[in-house]
């Protein structure tokens, strides 16, 4: 059986023995010049660039703003590829950053702040993004931008992030981003021996990624997304109920669950 920390949800734990926690009185890490001041939310940058975001376009930021948000998924399981996810107390967000080995200063619960402008905001599938430009939409902004343009405020406080039961009915503008948990749900193809994300062509991948869907839900535009780069690709499907711990995204109209390790899945 695979264990799940619930609200702690092992990120930290996971890491010990491997990676030295960082110095975060005088961080190693982004721009320590950065000065803090009064913060957008990302409820109003959802808001300023709906249309960009809904149409999968992009839109540089030209106002001097800041965004103080807490990191809630990164690339320690290899699931969130180059990417980070982020919320605050009004929503959820995305930040792509084209960089891998990203965990041990984004780790889950630290608070950053990131200076806005510069920097891109769009779509990717409909999917909020904080990033840069790349084949003519929103993608991964280059490290040495990100860390222009990011502080790390204080010490990770993984207590601080905590999983809401998930509602495919929510409106998907609002919701995405979001760390959520799936109670009581199986996962299709399992029969004890198909695994999450095989690489042999027994399953059909998008960007390298297996989409599963998942049952016992109110809708069934929901599927857990898994690369096959992930640290738990090869780990069997549960054939039974669990409990699916994860960020959820969305591309266009589907929900995506993205598990961040191994211990987001919890069979019952």
């Amino acid at each position: 059986m695979v264990a799940m920390a619930t609200t702690l949800f092992a990120t930290t734990s996971c890491m010990d023995g491997d990676w030295d926690a960082p110095d975060l009185t005088n961080p190693p890490y982004g721009n320590n010049t950065i000065t803090v001041r009064k913060a957008t939310t990302i409820a109003q940058l959802k808001k300023t660039y709906s249309s960009e975001i809904a149409n999968k376009g992009y839109k540089l930021v030209t106002d001097d703003i800041q965004l103080k948000a807490i990191v809630t998924g990164n690339d320690i399981g290899g699931n969130l590829y180059k990417q980070i996810s982020i919320q605050d107390e009004t929503g959820d967000m995305i930040v792509g950053i084209n960089a891998s080995g990203l965990y041990p200063y984004m780790a889950v619960g630290q608070t950053i702040i990131i200076n806005l402008k510069d920097l891109y905001i769009g779509g990717y599938g409909q999917q909020a993004q904080i990033g840069s430009l790349y084949n003519g939409g929103i993608g991964r902004m280059e490290q040495d931008v990100w860390k222009q343009h990011v502080r790390l405020v204080g010490a990770p406080k993984p207590e601080l992030v905590v999983p809401v039961e998930f509602d495919p009915t929510w409106n998907m503008a609002d919701y995405c981003g979001k760390y959520v948990k799936l109670t009581d749900v199986t996962i299709e193809g399992a029969d004890g021996k198909a695994v999450l994300a095989p690489d042999d062509g027994s399953v059909s991948l998008t960007s390298n990624c297996a989409n599963r869907n998942i049952k016992g839900l109110s809708k069934t535009n929901v599927v857990l997304r898994t690369s096959t780069y992930a640290d738990f690709a090869n780990m069997v499907i549960p054939s039974g109920k669990v409990d699916i711990y994860g960020i959820a995204t969305r591309y266009n109209n589907t929900w995506q669950i993205l598990m961040r390790s191994e211990s987001d899945i919890v069979i019952k």
